[in-house]
């Protein structure tokens, strides 16, 4: 029995709290009952022995724990840096993309904040939101590049690359609950989208939500083949595709939100937290 408190207070607190809480446990399993008793005469003076096994385990438990939590760190640490190799690998191919990715998954945040949504939630979709155009690195940087318009052949290539990036985020099984945002973040509520022409909720919400937010950062930034949108105006083109390329309820809760956020910081843009928001459910 009273092996149980100690472990607990070796996990919770760590070791010196579990060295401490198995010398009170070893002098609470037989001195003091005994004093208590009148029976000091007939204490056992192996309960010296069993107190520092008290102790021991405390301590040992402690250190498991601590190790333990330091390794789940180091392993978030590296789940992180690999998604950000992604996303830099996507930058060096496309200057004018580049840190698009992060600005979504900044935006994506605010919106799914903004839904209410609970914060393992917003965390899962800021890393799907990082991770959605990975599938670009396999595309010709050609197309990536063009000036002009894109022929049929080159817009199928082009469409390919929401499937290409849940192939290449599904070889890593931690990255699982980031593949239906990446995969569907180009279906549209109306169910003329790719890859898998999904309707309306069909489509996860995770996509609904990057959608909206890739679809403004892709408009209110120059690309090669054209200049950017002011904020009003990309803010009209959202509301014009509510129900039809969006969520309608996505797109009411983002231009409230923007329109909030350009009020306060008196600008027409604006100003993204690109910051850690802690670490994936």
């Amino acid at each position: 029995f009273f092996y149980l408190p100690v472990i607990a207070a070796a996990v919770v607190w760590g070791r010196r709290i579990g060295l401490a809480a198995g010398a009170i446990a070893g002098v609470l399993a037989e001195p003091v009952p005994r004093l208590l008793l009148g029976e000091w005469g007939e204490v056992d003076r192996g309960w010296v022995v069993r107190a520092g096994a008290l102790m021991l385990v405390g301590w040992v438990c402690g250190s498991l724990t601590r190790s333990l939590l330091h390794r789940v760190d180091e392993l978030e640490t590296l789940n992180r840096e690999t998604i950000f190799a992604f996303v830099r690998a996507i930058d060096a191919r496309d200057p004018y993309t580049a840190r698009h990715s992060e600005k979504v998954a900044a935006y994506a945040v605010e919106l799914a904040q903004e839904l209410e949504l609970s914060p393992a939630a917003c965390e899962r979709i800021r890393l799907a939101g990082l991770l959605h155009d990975v599938g670009k690195v396999a595309l010709e940087r050609s197309l990536l590049h063009k000036a002009g318009p894109l022929s049929d052949d080159e817009w199928r290539q082009v469409r390919e690359h929401p499937g290409l990036s849940a192939h290449i985020i599904g070889g890593v099984a931690r990255f699982a609950a980031f593949l239906p945002g990446a995969r569907h973040h180009h279906e549209r509520y109306d169910g003329r989208g790719y890859p898998d022409r999904l309707f309306g909720t069909e489509i996860p919400l995770d996509a609904r939500v990057l959608a909206v937010a890739d679809a403004y950062e892709a408009m209110t930034s120059d690309r090669s083949y054209r200049g950017a949108l002011t904020h009003d105006g990309a803010i009209e083109r959202l509301e014009a595709g509510a129900g039809s390329q969006f969520d309608p309820i996505c797109v009411e809760a983002f231009v409230a939100l923007r329109r909030g956020a350009a009020a306060i910081d008196g600008v027409t843009g604006p100003v993204l937290d690109l910051g850690l928001v802690g670490s994936a459910a």
